[in-house]
């Protein structure tokens, strides 16, 4: 099969099932913002956020190696098994630490369902990431679909007839992520794969070399998406955070789709080991790069109405926080797609040191600029450190000369930059200047979609006189 019809093909599969649960997280928004005030759609969101950096920490990351070392054809069952250890430890501690939990202030009322939920979140991360290594894209799918559905019913439920609040909240995430575990579990017939036997210590120790700086790299990446809110919290209160949560919502259509190509990209890069100067890595950034330009375009020129339709009255003025969350899950985008080059060559260590300097710039202004002008500081924060993490990973893997069209990707990147500081203040933006932002941007990337699939063409052809003249 054709590298990029294959590509596009594993993308669609997976789209289907991550689209449906993901995309169902973002229609709930205004259900929530309906049923959950500002405060407890803060306070649910800071305990989501806890749980997913929590993740990685206690488990070492290992579910990343799991990844890793099925795509590289080492046996599955000793990979599995590995991993399932190190979750059995990490599970057994965090139930030890019970006392603990109970003595952090924001989780006083919430501790029982907080350390549930944690423990079956680490158990679902393993298992997608053994099934999507396995190829069973089409159960992954299935099974996204299906938590989607529960995690409507459940909210419906928990929030609007039992009127539970943030506990409702809560227990929707559990019965969805539990039905989803279940059915990975069973459905890739992953019992099959553990063995106390299979544990491998050489193996273990090959995984975690590989797993361990994806730690911090998880920490840091978490701070560049969301330490602002607990500096938010912090300054601002929890009020505060629930409308920045609800501006992040926006942008979340983008990562979504960002998030669906990644796990496609990354079995394609992977699996083939691809490098950063092979054509297929540059054509496929070239497109991929045109399609997020298009569609942070698309949003930006209907967030403001957009906003006033989705949101209850108490949330519609976070529209003017958007335009730089967008830039920066744009910028996200860009380094995630170039993160695939380090896990190819496993050199994840390097990957760590571009994402330190770009937490680091994030934390900075976040707290420099929130106490100064307030939420708006929070996104550009934002912004900074993902340009700033693009930026070196960039430099580092030598992509600057790789990237086809520069002049009219940096115009593009110039036309979004520029449009996102108009929108943010000007309170009232015109749309004949809104208009003018998108028609330069879509004839950049006409342009270089022409010429483009034009030299696609070029090459076919000349492809196909070849093999007749022989």
């Amino acid at each position: 099969m054709n590298r990029y019809k294959k590509l596009g093909w594993n993308t669609f599969i997976i789209g289907i099932g991550s689209m449906g649960s993901k995309f169902m997280i973002f229609l709930l928004v205004p259900f929530y913002t309906f049923y959950l005030s500002p405060s407890e759609y803060g306070q649910a969101d800071i305990l989501m956020m806890t749980i997913s950096i929590l993740i990685p920490i206690v488990t070492l990351s290992i579910a990343d190696g799991v990844f890793r070392y099925t795509m590289d054809k080492a046996s599955k069952k000793q990979v599995f098994s590995t991993a399932c250890m190190i979750l059995l430890i990490a599970g057994t501690v965090l139930i030890l630490l019970t006392p603990l939990l109970r003595s952090v202030p924001m989780l006083q009322n919430y501790y029982g369902l907080f350390l549930t939920l944690l423990i079956v979140q680490l158990w679902n991360t393993l298992f997608q990431q053994q099934v999507r290594a396995n190829g069973k894209l089409i159960l992954y799918s299935v099974s996204g679909l299906l938590m989607s559905g529960v995690l409507l019913v459940a909210n419906v439920i928990f929030l609007k007839y039992y009127d539970m609040g943030v506990d409702g909240y809560l227990y929707a995430n559990l019965l969805a992520f539990a039905v989803n575990t279940l059915v990975l579990f069973f459905g890739a017939k992953l019992y099959k794969l553990f063995s106390f036997r299979a544990v491998n210590k050489m193996l273990l120790r090959k995984m975690l070399i590989y797993s361990l700086p994806l730690i911090p790299n998880a920490i840091l990446w978490w701070v560049m998406q969301v330490s602002d809110r607990y500096i938010l919290t912090f300054f601002l209160g929890v009020a505060a955070n629930g409308l920045y949560t609800v501006a992040a919502k926006i942008p979340s259509l983008l990562s979504m789709l960002s998030s669906i190509f990644f796990q496609a990209w990354s079995i394609s890069a992977i699996g083939e080991k691809l490098k950063q100067n092979d054509s297929f890595f540059t054509g496929v950034f070239t497109l991929f790069s045109c399609l997020f330009f298009v569609a942070t375009e698309g949003i930006m020129l209907i967030v403001q109405p957009f906003s006033a339709i989705l949101f209850s009255s108490a949330y519609h003025g976070v529209w003017q926080y958007v335009p730089f969350l967008l830039i920066a899950v744009l910028l996200s985008s860009f380094s995630s797609f170039l993160e695939v080059s380090y896990m190819v060559e496993k050199k994840t260590k390097q990957l760590l040191f571009t994402s330190l300097k770009g937490s680091v710039i994030n934390v900075g202004l976040a707290l420099l600029l929130i106490p100064t002008i307030g939420i708006l500081g929070a996104s550009i924060a934002t912004l900074a450190g993902f340009l700033v993490t693009w930026l070196l990973r960039m430099k580092q893997i030598q992509f600057f000369n790789q990237i086809e069209f520069k002049k009219m990707f940096w115009m593009s990147m110039g036309l979004l930059i520029t449009q996102s500081v108009y929108l943010s203040f000007a309170g009232n933006p015109n749309w004949w200047v809104q208009g003018m932002f998108a028609l330069g941007l879509f004839v950049c990337q006409s342009a270089i979609l022409v010429k483009k699939f034009g030299a696609f063409r070029g090459s076919k052809k000349v492809s196909q006189e070849g093999m007749v003249n022989r």
